[in-house]
């Protein structure tokens, strides 16, 4: 038996939200917009919605302080000031870090509760949310996850239905704009996003094996290409084609152990996120491998062995991550990673001296 549930409208194109934007006047009567510092401006999304917004005579209030890795600190202010804005939805304008604290603001905004709160294992209510990425990597515009940082500086992700984005709007001419580096480090967060799901999925679900298949592919193929020539738009649809894909793969399955080792060094050394997977992820295959090979070699389709997606990855992440990790790190570290949920989904034995041997070999590259 298998399943699938995707509650997102997806709308992809160039110019779609001058199209469809009508849509938005179903949320809600006054809209609550959460992005970043710089990219929903420079993309020209912000200046696309709010023109829409205009013409609907739908009103808006703007929280542009979302930082990457956005804090509970940040969320919580952005909640009181949706609630004290009565603003009635949320549309979330940026990469990963706007959309999940989009969806995050979303939440603590209806229930008036904190962080912590979206973290006891209820479905909270929230205000329905539109996401428009500018970025292609995270998926977080068709899955049901948001991860913030706690006071300690830790990553945690948490799900629950209602924070699936009601309505997704995706425009590859926003993407454009991403710095090279951040195009790099989204394409490696898609893949991975798209290989560890497959791994969870081992086929059961062959429509997510279709489409993780699809998605491995077109970034293999397109990735190289767009860094030769970064304004090609049709590439870079392509590639948020892909990021969604990957997106939608991992709403049904999670991720693995992968994401649980990559989060400190995203927290703690200031590795953009697909980096910090990347940089360990062939390891820890080459882990699951040992329990179960045919499991590998199927997820990571059309590449023809771990080798040559390590040959892949390393094009791109060479000369590009420096880390120094101290022993008090690499102890604190693997402790915390070692007791990480996303291990009961990552077949093989992955302990504590398993996580202190990899950030010991990625220490000083």
């Amino acid at each position: 038996m298998w399943k699938y549930f995707l509650p997102t409208r997806v709308f992809a194109g160039r110019q779609v939200i001058s199209q469809n934007g009508e849509l938005l006047k179903e949320f809600g009567t006054k809209a609550f917009i959460v992005t970043g510092k710089s990219s929903a401006k420079k993309s020209g999304a912000l200046d696309e919605v709010l023109r829409m917004l205009e013409a609907l005579d739908i009103p808006s209030s703007i929280f542009d302080e979302v930082e990457e890795n956005p804090s509970f600190f940040t969320v919580e202010k952005g909640g009181r000031l949706l609630s004290e804005n009565e603003c009635d939805f949320v549309i979330a304008i940026g990469g990963g870090s706007p959309l999940d604290a989009g969806k995050a603001i979303s939440a603590v905004g209806m229930n008036g509760c904190s962080c912590e709160d979206l973290y006891r294992g209820k479905n909270l209510p929230s205000h329905p949310i539109v996401a428009i990425p500018t970025t292609s990597g995270t998926g977080s515009e068709v899955t049901q996850y948001s991860v913030l940082t706690n006071a300690d500086g830790q990553k945690k992700g948490f799900g629950m239905p209602s924070i699936f984005p009601a309505i997704s709007f995706l425009d590859p001419r926003y993407t454009v704009t991403m710095p090279l580096d951040v195009t790099i480090a989204t394409a490696l967060d898609a893949l991975s996003h798209s290989l560890e799901g497959e791994v969870v999925n081992k086929g059961q679900n062959p429509l997510l094996k279709t489409l993780s298949r699809e998605a491995n592919r077109l970034i293999k193929d397109s990735l190289d290409r767009i860094l030769l020539d970064e304004d090609d738009i049709d590439l870079r649809e392509r590639m948020q084609f892909a990021a969604t894909l990957a997106g939608i793969v991992i709403a049904h399955t999670g991720t693995t152990a992968v994401h649980a080792a990559g989060y400190p060094l995203s927290s703690f050394k200031n590795v953009k996120h697909g980096m910090a997977n990347a940089l360990i992820l062939v390891e820890i295959f080459k882990k699951i491998a040992e329990a179960d090979k045919d499991r590998i070699s199927a997820a990571i389709d059309p590449f023809e062995s771990l080798d040559e997606l390590q040959i892949f990855i390393q094009r791109f992440i060479s000369g590009r991550i420096f880390l120094r990790i101290s022993d008090e790190e690499i102890n604190e570290w693997s402790d915390y990673t070692s007791k990480a949920s996303h291990l009961k989904k990552t077949p093989g034995d992955f302990d504590k001296e398993f996580f202190m041997d990899l950030y010991r070999r990625i220490n000083n590259i």
